[in-house]
């Protein structure tokens, strides 16, 4: 009976963290961060009144202005690199750390006892888990461009359900324009200096995943081994 739970216990954890990798290459945006200890606080709204309906905002002037600098932050981002936290639908708790460079490049390895990889190395972005081959999809064909291509601009590229400005943050809704990619995301800018501090995920039956991020560090430039992954590679968590 042991043996039995065990089993289920570790199947519903790899599907837990198969499902999020996928859901963040689908909607193409891998970041955010932690709310500092007594820093802005900001919470996305619940599922059923964040965006219902899913249809597109018609954006004012001050939704333009606002996505306009949030578009100019990420693409004036070049590096960051810091810790993760991941906090599942169901409460389940997992860390890592992340490295990014764009354009193209990302990399966020998870802590034991997950030991799941995800990598960008400017055209293809992998998922490994260590017990399974990686999954490889073109960057080009997945809204990931969206923040790793070059010039990033919100407004024309993702489908924007939502513009909200709380005190000292800005919250920002996004679905995949093409339709192809399910659920949705909701950015949580601090203000008034413009950082990207959290992100919650929303698949389509309203469940959230949120992800943030600790000791960020930017301006330094990673690594080109770290944005690299072969099929016979395992990920070696915690090793560099």
């Amino acid at each position: 009976m042991m043996y039995f739970m065990s089993n289920l216990d570790q199947n519903h954890r790899y599907r837990q963290r198969m499902l999020f990798a996928a859901a963040l290459v689908g909607l193409g945006l891998l970041f955010v961060a932690f709310l500092t200890a007594g820093g802005a606080t900001a919470k996305a709204q619940p599922a059923a009144e964040m965006a219902a309906d899913g249809q597109e905002r018609a954006l004012g002037e001050e939704d333009r202005l606002a996505l306009s600098e949030a578009s100019a932050y990420l693409t004036s981002l070049e590096s960051m690199q810091g810790d993760f936290l991941q906090v599942g639908p169901d409460g389940s708790v997992a860390e890592g750390r992340f490295y990014l460079r764009r354009p193209g490049k990302l990399r966020f390895e998870y802590e034991p006892p997950e030991n799941l990889l995800v990598v960008a190395d400017g055209t293809w972005v992998a998922v490994k888990d260590s017990s399974a081959a990686a999954q490889r999809y073109p960057i080009a064909s997945t809204p990931l461009s969206l923040i790793l291509g070059k010039n990033v601009d919100l407004a024309e590229e993702a489908r924007v359900l939502n513009v909200e400005e709380q005190p000292g943050s800005l919250l920002v809704t996004l679905a995949d324009r093409s339709g192809e990619a399910p659920g949705q995301i909701t950015l949580i800018f601090d203000r008034p200096k413009m950082q990207l501090r959290q992100w919650v995920v929303t698949d389509v039956q309203g469940l959230q995943t949120t992800v943030a991020l600790r000791n960020v560090e930017t301006g330094i430039r990673a690594d080109n081994s770290l944005f690299v992954l072969r099929d016979d590679q395992r990920p070696d968590i915690g090793s560099r």
